[in-house]
């Protein structure tokens, strides 16, 4: 849509297609949406995320409220500005608007399918332009007061007039189904998720469509003695973490789903359990940061660089000293692991010893 009054610029107005954003022939091709107001200097463009996919039907949306540009790519926000202002025409060149389609003022033609057209008086919200997209794969929806032009030319010849050779668009049947419109976003880094995309957990958040009910199953194993006494966790602080857990998440339509396992095992219930430090990586000549704890003796002493000189005069004196409790000290002289001098269950790191 561009002003055909005005002799000394040709992008007064706005355009929606594909363009290469790379100086190299026809590489990186993506969708755009430029526009410059009655006002403004020059023209501000905005393109969409990634390339466009060749023999996909997608739906484009633009919005322009005055002061905010975006564009939408089935639904989903792709690209937006604020560097326009005011209106796009001035009440004195009302008569100076030319819509064309397939093409543009500079002769550049756009080769390819088009569904239908919409155009609106005001700017469209998501949750609206989500329903157009509906309407467009299901049928026209309905006149309403607020739309200017909705048509999907099945009469070309009535309603367009051709500004090329003379020559009319060739009409096709083609049947698609609305699931094709889908956003195909670009691969997450390497140790990321799609979730660590700012945008798209934005968008998430905001847009309450998204969020349709899902149900996360997790599962607590409890660990008692062999007669069922001495839980790890009681049964009150299990139900109020799962209580929370779905106070929460239910904002975002997110329910949580309880599966208890209660076994009872008095050796485990009273083994020590350091998270990812397996009793093979202690004293194994490595520092390993998730076993450098003072109850492991330091990782059986691989992060500690200094030992005591006192140390020497506890090794194998009948108690379990934590200075000592190191390979090279052979973990205490054997007071570490054994079960008439300490409690092995928490003190004992030796692998090769049967406690």
């Amino acid at each position: 849509l561009y002003d055909k009054c005005s002799y000394t610029s040709h992008d007064r107005g706005w355009v929606l297609g594909i363009e290469a954003l790379s100086d190299q022939g026809t590489r990186d091709p993506r969708y755009y949406f430029t526009l410059r107001t009655d006002r403004a200097r020059k023209a501000t463009t905005i393109t969409a995320h990634r390339s466009y996919l060749p023999n996909q039907w997608v739906h484009l949306a633009v919005t322009y409220n005055g002061r905010i540009i975006k564009l939408y790519i089935n639904g989903a926000q792709a690209a937006t500005s604020s560097e326009q202002v005011g209106p796009i025409f001035s009440p004195l060149t009302q008569n100076c608007k030319v819509l064309m389609i397939g093409g543009n003022a500079l002769n550049q033609n756009y080769r390819g399918y088009l569904e239908q057209f919409s155009l609106w008086k005001t700017p469209r919200s998501q949750e609206k332009i989500v329903h157009d997209m509906g309407q467009a794969v299901h049928g026209l929806s309905n006149s309403l007061p607020q739309l200017v032009l909705q048509n999907s030319f099945e009469n070309v010849k009535r309603a367009w007039t051709p500004m090329k050779n003379g020559k009319f668009p060739q009409i096709e049947n083609i049947y698609h189904h609305g699931s094709s419109l889908d956003t195909i976003l670009d691969l997450p880094q390497c140790g990321q998720t799609l979730c660590d995309n700012l945008e798209v957990i934005t968008n998430y958040n905001k847009f309450t469509s998204f969020r349709r009910p899902k149900v996360v199953r997790y599962r607590v194993v409890n660990i008692y003695d062999d007669n069922h006494e001495n839980p790890t966790v009681t049964k009150d602080q299990i139900e109020l973490q799962h209580q929370k857990l779905n106070e929460a998440f239910s904002k975002y339509n997110i329910t949580w789903e309880l599966d208890l396992l209660e076994k009872n095992d008095s050796f485990l219930r009273h083994r020590l359990i350091l998270t990812n430090c397996d009793i093979t990586k202690i004293g194994d000549g490595m520092c390993e940061p998730e076993c450098n704890h003072a109850l492991t003796g330091f990782d059986g002493g691989d992060c500690r660089h200094i030992i005591p000189s006192v140390a020497l005069k506890k090794k194998q004196n009948g108690v379990c000293d934590m200075d000592c409790n190191i390979e090279s000290f052979h973990f205490d002289g054997g007071d570490c692991c054994n079960p008439n001098v300490t409690d092995v269950t928490k003190t004992c790191f030796d692998p090769q010893s049967p406690h």
